[in-house]
């Protein structure tokens, strides 16, 4: 009787244990890092009066799901439950497809298997606490209006995008394309760029509300980018940026016309960034003067001539860690983007 109740008992013990166990769906091996490497605003970070904000989770202990399909991709991306949601096969379509997040997500590409062509992501009012990993986003040329942008968060806060490829396509300087690699700005808040690449594209990145005059924007969003690298990026890479607080670290830009500019109320604190081809013509800066800026360790060594110094740092609102310029341009030309590998995170 004694030895029926202990197997009784080891047996109940292993249905709690699977009944309560993340199902799975597939096969496919993906990097599930979690949260290692997450750093800066996304992070444990603090707001301008001290006050500590939640840490970026992503889909930390949900459900993981494996998809294959569009469909699948837009249902799992839907709704508050966590879920850590794995792409084990490229999804492509010939015409753009907007899929609308919501929170509490992480969308992870596989190894093998993790391009998503004219995919377009947008958040919704129910939009917090995202994670993208692991992920190339691939866009036909002729998919090039103001509007069209792969990646366009509007709203909520806790974003975390790293190790994503942005990789662009053909462009004239001269051409008539409008479209965008990412757009981050009107309610939108704490986020996380890290160790991406952006590529091939006439325009790069815009953060902030996207037009001056907007005073009640003054302050959001809250952005690191960190360990970034920034290819043939006509102009805006590492991007536009207006009234929030922007702290920029460790990326590299090679080949560009304009690299940063400085928007309305911007306060940007960059350090130790490293400005390849294009620096010679005088382009780092797009200073409209009507921002702040300070920089230092870049290479070369970057002057605001219109735009005053600002009094801000990013180590009120988080520690970190900075590296050289030097070390940037080594990292990120080796680790930027996705991998079909590991992920090796700067610092």
């Amino acid at each position: 009787m004694k030895k029926f109740s202990l197997l009784l008992l080891a047996v109940t013990l292993l249905l709690l244990t699977v009944s309560t166990a993340p199902a799975t769906y597939g096969a496919a091996n993906f990097p599930n890092t979690g949260t290692n490497g997450l750093t800066g605003f996304a992070g444990n970070a603090k707001n301008e009066n001290g006050v500590s904000k939640a840490a970026t989770t992503g889909g930390r202990n949900g459900q993981v799901v494996y998809v294959s399909n569009l469909n699948d991709l837009r249902t799992h991306m839907a709704g508050s439950t966590a879920k850590i949601v794995v792409v084990e096969q490229n999804i492509s379509s010939s015409s753009l497809q907007k899929v609308e997040f919501g929170s509490n997500k992480t969308l992870v590409g596989s190894f093998d298997r993790h391009t998503l062509t004219n995919i377009h992501f947008r958040s919704t009012s129910g939009s917090s606490n995202v994670i993208f990993q692991n992920l190339t986003f691939n866009h036909s040329a002729n998919i090039n209006a103001n509007d069209d942008i792969q990646m366009y968060i509007t709203s909520g806060s806790n974003y975390w995008i790293d190790h994503v490829t942005f990789s662009g396509h053909n462009y004239s300087s001269g051409g008539s394309d409008l479209d965008k690699l990412l757009y981050i700005g009107d309610r939108a808040d704490y986020i996380t760029i890290s160790n991406s690449k952006f590529a091939n594209h006439k325009y790069g990145i815009i953060l902030g509300h996207p037009n001056d005059g907007n005073s009640s924007y003054n302050g959001v969003p809250h952005v690191t980018m960190s360990n970034n690298y920034f290819e043939n990026l006509y102009v805006r890479g590492p991007g536009l940026m207006r009234y929030g607080f922007f702290h920029i670290k460790n990326n590299y830009a090679n080949n560009f016309n304009q690299a940063i500019t400085i928007g309305e109320k911007a306060r940007i604190y960059s350090e130790n960034n490293y400005f390849g081809a294009g620096a010679e013509k005088g382009g780092i800066l797009d200073d409209k003067g009507k921002g702040e800026f300070t920089d230092t360790g870049s290479t070369p060594a970057l002057n605001s001539p219109v735009s005053p110094k600002t009094n801000w740092r990013p180590s009120n609102n988080y520690s970190y860690q900075v590296e050289s310029a030097a070390y940037a341009r080594e990292f990120v030309t080796k680790y930027a983007g996705s991998s079909n590998t590991t992920l090796v995170f700067g610092k």
